[in-house]
């Protein structure tokens, strides 16, 4: 089974402008609601691909309940540990020029930390974990690093998507997956990467201080993984870029269900690039139907 942690979920609310006019009345051509959150976006386009996952991570008050209640009408399963204070709300504003908005996120008592803790401690063996963006100001930098430590697993494939020392103090504890992107690679090692070679040796580095597959998201230039099976490169697809965010969720989420499926690394790899193109792509994340039409690309 897989299994995905928000430690910030939010109410992502998209608004349609014509034009953003600073200091004025301005009124929205269009809108939409959706869960936010990296790791529930992991599960939104494991729905999307068929592969059943369970959502969770800390909720509160009324917008909690509200996420909870709009993955339960996609049909995702969640269980997610009900703190106080509210869940955030994100404002994300498409115009002229595009503007978000991000809330904070409550602060996330000690105690339901560990109620996290006793949840995971409990999934079956061999399931993936995926842990996936920023924590609540509340929480403290080293929080991955700090569950992964209580839950002392070496049972459990564990899957890591953030950024800064919420990456690099997990590396220690071997996760199966990370996927850093050009400039979280950059600011890792504090240079610049100008080409594929340099994305594969620094990749190497993060083997060398932990992880046993490493994705290297690169945008337009594709992507590359240094695998425990060896070194890949997958070109971009084609296509018109019209939303990047969530495109790197989707990346997880594609090579994921394509080793659920049995897929070797290669072509898991294409799997995650498909995904990540086809929701930068498309306004909201990827359904499969846009995945596969990507996958009948010329190889």
């Amino acid at each position: 089974m897989i299994y995905t942690v928000t430690f910030n979920p939010a109410i992502d609310y998209v608004l349609w402008l014509d034009r953003l006019r600073p200091g004025k009345t301005n009124r929205a051509v269009g809108e939409v609601y959706a869960p936010g959150g990296k790791g529930i976006n992991v599960s939104v386009v494991l729905k999307n691909l068929g592969i059943p996952s369970v959502a969770l991570g800390f909720a509160a008050g009324f917008t909690g309940d509200t996420i909870c209640t709009m993955l339960e009408a996609r049909g995702i399963a969640s269980d997610f540990i009900r703190i106080p204070g509210l869940s955030r709300v994100n404002v994300k504003i498409k115009a002229d020029v595009e503007t978000e908005i991000n809330g904070r996120g409550p602060d996330v008592p000690e105690e339901a930390f560990a109620q996290l803790v006793q949840k995971l401690s409990r999934i079956p063996a061999g399931s993936v974990l995926v842990l996936a963006g920023s924590v609540p100001p509340s929480m403290p930098d080293n929080t991955y690093s700090r569950l992964l430590r209580a839950l002392g697993r070496q049972d459990i494939r564990i899957v890591v998507d953030a950024a800064g020392a919420l990456l690099l103090d997990a590396l220690p504890f071997r996760p199966w997956l990370i996927k850093p992107n050009r400039e979280e690679l950059d600011e890792t090692f504090g240079r610049h990467m100008r080409s594929t070679d340099e994305a594969f040796d620094y990749a190497r580095e993060l083997q060398k201080m932990g992880a046993r597959n490493v994705i290297v998201s690169m945008g337009s230039r594709g992507a590359m993984m240094a695998a425990e099976s060896g070194s890949y490169y997958q070109a971009a697809f084609e296509g018109k870029v019209i939303d990047t965010v969530g495109a790197g969720d989707s990346m997880v989420a594609g090579f994921i269900a394509a080793r659920e499926r049995g897929l070797a690394d290669a072509e898991a790899l294409r799997m995650a690039v498909a995904a990540g193109s086809a929701s930068a792509f498309r306004q909201g994340l990827a359904e499969w139907a846009d995945i596969r039409e990507l996958l009948g690309q010329d190889r």
